[in-house]
Parts: structure tokens; C-alpha cells; sequence
């Protein structure tokens, strides 16, 4: 499902206090995605990364009380109140003991004898197997506590995103005009730089620091070549049409006369 399904999929779970696990290629905006949720719910959201974790970090550091027992002290990304969503990226990308370790937390909403607050949810996120990211594969007793929800990518939730979020009015146009360039991750492709969601974002930003004039080599480091290419033949079209492109540019409208060549 597209993002904006997916955060209103994540919003029934929380309300139903189903944990949920995210799924997609990388950088579509899994995270972003709980975090608007968060957003809308007006609940805290707690962001850990899964794959920095040890077993020993989930089940909190033994210690011996005066009595002689052993317990555990309370992990640090523990809430201990509040509610939100207990996020746990990467978790796929962690070792089997992590991913272990977290059953309890999943399940039970506990660790030992340390218990999540009331109106706390655990949820993860994870890139698939076939994303050739790092990952390890779900044991099924785990996979089993989930409630599976599969992201994908789509041009007009993301220029949505985009317009709310200062991205350049151009690039917006260039993807309105080309969208297969909004991400064209092909796992079976060596290829440290190439166009996602988040990569675009970042290439916005470039550019607003470069006033407009980025670099060929640049924008291929951040997007890939194909990409970079287009982008900048666009661009130079863009600059000598001439066009007024005022801060307050946010319609549809707009952007679809600037990306079909109608200006």
C-alpha cells in the first residue's frame, strides 16, 4: 500500500494494540511514515535502532541483589510512561539473538519484569530480502506477532510530502514529468547511489545550497547517473523558460503545467 494508506493502517493498529512491522525497499519512508503517524495520534514515538543493539541491551545488564537473586535492569529505550510507539527499526537487520530477545517485548508488552507503560506500542520496520539490504531472515515466531504492513511507492503521496516540506519546486516538476525516476532501486544492481524518495529529498537540499546550480557529479552522487543527467537537461529548460517560481508555488495544478512543458 502506498505510504498514506500505511499510516492510516498504522493508526488502526494502535488503536487496536496490534504490534505492527513495516516492510519495503530502502528509502521509501518507513520511518517517516511511523513518525507521522505518531504525528497525527499526538503520541510519543521512540526510534531505536535495532541492528546497534546487543541481546544483552533488550534484556537489560544482570545484577545481584542483597539477597543473592540475579535481576536485570530496565533497558535504556524502555519508556517508563507516556504513550507512543516503541519503534524498533532494522530489527530484520539485527542478529537472531536480538531479534529473540525482543519475543517477550512483542508479545507481552514486557521485558522481565519490567513492563511497557500502558498506551506504549511496539512496532519495527525492516527492508525485505530481495532488497539485498542487510538483513536477517524473521524467525517465524517472531514474523507471527506482527501485523505485516507492505510500503510502496507512490508519486502523488510523495509530492504531497514534498510541497509540505520545502522540497525545490523544480525537482518536483522533473518527477511529475518523469516519475520512474522517483525510485529506480534495482537490487540486483551494484549501485552506491540511486533515485528513492529520501535520496530525492536529499538532492533538494543540495541544491537549495548550491542556489540552483548543482553539479553534474553532484546530483549523480546522490540520485546516480541516469538520473542526474535528466535532472539537469530539465533543469536547464526550466531556467531558460523563465519562469516566476514564488515560495508560495503549491498547487497541482502548477507543478503538472511545469512538468508537461504547458508553461
Amino acid at each position: 500500500m502506498k505510504l498514506s494508506q500505511a499510516i492510516d493502517a498504522m493508526k488502526i493498529c494502535y488503536e487496536a494494540n496490534q504490534p505492527f512491522h513495516l516492510w519495503g525497499p530502502p528509502g521509501i519512508g518507513k520511518s517517516e511514515g511511523c513518525e507521522q503517524a505518531a504525528q497525527q495520534l499526538k503520541i510519543q514515538l521512540i526510534d531505536e535502532r535495532m541492528l546497534q543493539r546487543d541481546a544483552v541491551d533488550v534484556r537489560g545488564l544482570p545484577r545481584i541483589t542483597e539477597d543473592g537473586k540475579t535481576i536485570w535492569t530496565r533497558p535504556d529505550f524502555l519508556p517508563e510512561k507516556g504513550k507512543g510507539f516503541l519503534f524498533l527499526d532494522e530489527l530484520n537487520a539485527a542478529p537472531q539473538l536480538v531479534q529473540a530477545a525482543c519475543y517477550q517485548l512483542i508479545n507481552e508488552r514486557r521485558i522481565g519484569q519490567h513492563e511497557l507503560p500502558k498506551g506504549w506500542l511496539p512496532c519495527a520496520a525492516g527492508n525485505r530480502e530481495s532488497d539485498r539490504a542487510v538483513v536477517n531472515r524473521m524467525p517465524s515466531a517472531l514474523a507471527n506477532r506482527f501485523v505485516h504492513i507492505t510500503v510502496e511507492v507512490d508519486l502523488d503521496d510523495w509530492v504531497a510530502w514534498a510541497m509540505k516540506h520545502e522540497i525545490r519546486p523544480e525537482l518536483i516538476a522533473f518527477l511529475r514529468w518523469r516519475p520512474e525516476l522517483l525510485f529506480n532501486f534495482d537490487p540486483k544492481k551494484n549501485e552506491k547511489a540511486f533515485a528513492t524518495p529520501r535520496s530525492n529529498a536529499k538532492l533538494s537540499k543540495l541544491i537549495d545550497v548550491c542556489n540552483g546550480d548543482i553539479s553534474y557529479e553532484l546530483a549523480a552522487g546522490v540520485t546516480g547517473d541516469g538520473h542526474a543527467t535528466e535532472f539537469l537537461g530539465f533543469l536547464r529548460i526550466f531556467k531558460s523558460a523563465s519562469i516566476s517560481t514564488p515560495p508560495g508555488l503549491a498547487t497541482y495544478s502548477d507543478l503538472t503545467s511545469l512538468s508537461t512543458g504547458t508553461f
